[in-house]
């Protein structure tokens, strides 16, 4: 699904949304005893970079978090100046946010795929 881009501020935003999901890979990589995976699907057209139109986020449509075999949501806020960030969208709608600012996992995310 393609939204209007404008250059330079979304060559940023999905730089920073793809660096982010990489970096969430890599963390679950280092701790496979997780209860969670990344999982992907049809990705020989490249990342499908969707933008939610009600307040700008940014997720990948085909790169997914899988926490005890459920979908996990995840976006990041357009314009961000954050270095990672990335929030996990809980069923009540708050955020849980992924990571710290140097990319490793939060308290509050180690807490929701440990449990």
């Amino acid at each position: 699904m393609q939204y209007p881009r404008e250059i330079p501020r979304d060559l940023f935003n999905e730089a920073n949304l793809l660096k982010c999901y990489g970096q969430l890979w890599l963390n679950l990589e280092k701790v496979p005893q997780t209860q969670a995976e990344m999982i992907y699907i049809n990705i020989d057209n490249g990342f499908d970079v969707i933008q939610d139109q009600s307040d700008g986020s940014l997720c990948l449509a085909n790169v997914a978090l899988v926490v005890r075999g459920e979908h996990v949501p995840l976006m990041r806020p357009l314009n961000s100046r954050n270095p990672y960030p990335l929030y996990v969208v809980l069923p009540d709608d708050d955020l849980l946010p992924v990571f710290e600012d140097d990319g490793k996992f939060t308290e509050e995310m180690k807490q929701f795929i440990w449990k």
